[in-house]
């Protein structure tokens, strides 16, 4: 390949941006080429701060522009405006595809009778035509109903008292510490604690797009139902559809914007509320909290099987509370027993994500509503293994929607 700007431009349009799915010059991300002699440098402005694939795009660029002797490559950020263009044509590009789609459904039914697709494929139960959103990778927007949220990830443990929600807003607060736009549904209707941890009160107003969720000051985004009644202290007394109808409202109707992530603290169990988070939500990933406890252990394999029953990707399996450091010489104490967290891992054959130590400073920072200012290197390691494991997910293991079942009708 000559070099020139114009053929760096050509060979740079097959690089998909990975978070999209859009060629990266098609979507005006490609801001400079500058060819000197065999050296190329490139300048790509990325959507959002903190892109948590960048190093794909990297690589990818590097790999088109293999002819050339170096390539540099600069990553600077949109401004406002040029995200608005971004959104425009991913709004342009779904319209288009529903409109074909819809166009492809009104074909008369000849295929039909001859055995045949309108693509001249053999017709099957079931089998549609395959559009754009199809072949979205794992972090695609245009897979999820609110198209500024890149990865939908549940925490999940089938039992209670496995510090499930203190994992969730440790890792939340992890995520925004490195720069990506995070947001907490506390989706543990009746037994909600994220507010109080990340210390938000009063009740939430909204707005032209919706809810207006409460912001921390590392600017994670909460919707919680602590944050919506009158008495947070009130009990909700509500059955299994109602639950399910707020779950649902509190994804749909909340002005969310753009985010990297949105963690779904669910309640504990097996039953209605995760049923229909993981039915109706674009699940890409379930994070399994567990305790060094045989009985701990024994109830989050149904949270592991229930996930893999309704094919959601499991991202992996952290031990919380699984030892406690001393503090004068640093020996581990087993105080719940000896770790079985990478057993259980192996057992179910999920990828394990780390142990996480018993700290009495977590207890403390939660209950003065602070557990944003809790770091550790255990809680790095665990986000640093979810966000690997999230990115190395094949393209077919994409979370879809799953249709509500007649035997679910509540959900």
């Amino acid at each position: 390949m000559v070099l020139s700007n114009e053929s760096v431009m050509a060979a740079l349009k097959p690089v998909i941006d990975p978070e999209i799915g859009i060629s990266i010059v098609d979507l005006g991300m490609v801001k400079d080429v500058k060819v000197v002699g065999d050296d190329v440098h490139v300048k790509i402005a990325l959507t959002v701060p903190g892109c948590p694939l960048v190093g794909r795009i990297h690589d990818d660029v590097k790999t088109v522009l293999k002819d050339a002797s170096s390539v540099n490559v600069e990553f600077i950020t949109m401004t406002d405006a040029e995200r608005e263009t971004v959104r425009e044509i991913i709004r342009e590009r779904i319209e288009s595809e529903r409109q074909a789609q819809e166009q492809g459904q009104e074909q008369p039914q000849q295929a039909e009778s001859e055995g045949q697709t309108a693509e001249g494929e053999d017709a099957e139960e079931g089998q549609r035509p395959i559009t754009y959103s199809d072949k979205q990778p794992v972090t695609g927007i245009t897979q999820l109903v609110k198209p500024g949220i890149r990865n939908v990830i549940a925490i999940a443990s089938g039992k209670g008292g496995v510090g499930k929600s203190f994992v969730t807003g440790m890792l939340a607060s992890e995520l925004a510490r490195q720069g990506y736009l995070v947001g907490v549904l506390d989706a543990d209707i009746t037994g909600p604690s994220m507010a109080k941890i990340l210390g938000l009160s009063g009740r939430l107003k909204g707005g032209p797009e919706g809810v207006i969720p409460a912001v921390t000051k590392l600017g994670i985004k909460v919707m919680s139902m602590n944050l919506i009644l009158e008495k947070p202290e009130d009990a909700l007394v509500w059955r299994g559809p109602i639950l399910n109808s707020v779950i649902r409202q509190m994804y749909t109707d909340v002005d969310w914007g753009d985010l990297h992530f949105l963690l779904i603290d669910l309640p504990p169990g097996t039953s209605d509320a995760p049923l229909t988070v993981y039915q109706s939500m674009p699940v890409n990933g379930v994070v399994i909290v567990s305790t060094p406890q045989d009985l701990a252990s024994m109830i989050v394999k149904k949270a592991i099987k229930m996930a893999k029953t309704m094919k959601i990707p499991v991202l992996g399996l952290t031990e919380n509370m699984s030892y406690l450091k001393c503090p004068s010489c640093e020996e581990q104490l087993h105080i719940f027993g000896l770790s079985r967290g990478k057993a259980n891992a192996e057992e179910t054959d999920i990828p394990y994500l780390g142990a996480i130590p018993l700290d009495p400073k977590i207890p403390e920072l939660s209950d003065k509503g602070q557990l944003e200012d809790y770091e550790s290197p255990e809680v790095k390691q665990v986000a640093k293994n979810i966000l690997q494991n999230l990115e190395s997910l094949p393209a077919e293991a994409v979370a879809q929607p799953a249709a509500e079942s007649e035997s679910n009708p509540q959900s």
